[in-house]
């Protein structure tokens, strides 16, 4: 994935980790982990706030790895607090579907669509890896 697709999942994470209306401060931690790992600009972080078009932001993700990073990096931010709110379940699955994912035959979200947190937290620093490397 380019950098332009990678800013666009930064996006729509920093998107996700408002979803329920605040971001708690283990979804801020795990957003500025993933900024710091991907050597992120001040530049970058001033175009990724400025997003507010979530439909736009979902368009430019094209590659199977950014659909696959993404939904990971939303899984991730999802479970950073160890609750699935309502919203992030209504979200996720928004962008799962966009990008053309489904529940069923992703790593996360195998048990009637709900995300396994537990596995998600295990797998956290593989999937911060697997992104920032890509990027």
């Amino acid at each position: 994935m380019d950098r332009k697709e990678f800013l666009d999942i930064l996006s729509i994470m920093n998107h996700m980790a408002h979803a329920d209306g605040q971001m708690h401060p283990a979804e801020k931690k795990v957003l500025i982990a993933v900024f710091k790992a991907a050597k992120v600009t001040p530049e970058e972080q001033k175009l990724i706030q400025g997003r507010s078009s979530l439909e736009e932001m979902i368009r430019e993700i094209k590659t199977d790895d950014a659909k696959t990073g993404l939904v990971d990096m939303m899984a991730l931010v999802a479970g950073a607090d160890g609750v699935f709110e309502e919203e992030e379940k209504l979200l996720i699955k928004k962008v799962m579907k966009r990008v053309g994912i489904t529940p069923e035959e992703h790593t996360y979200f195998q048990d009637e669509n709900n995300l396994d947190i537990a596995l998600v937290r295990s797998n956290a620093k593989k999937i911060l890896q697997s992104i920032t490397s890509n990027s």
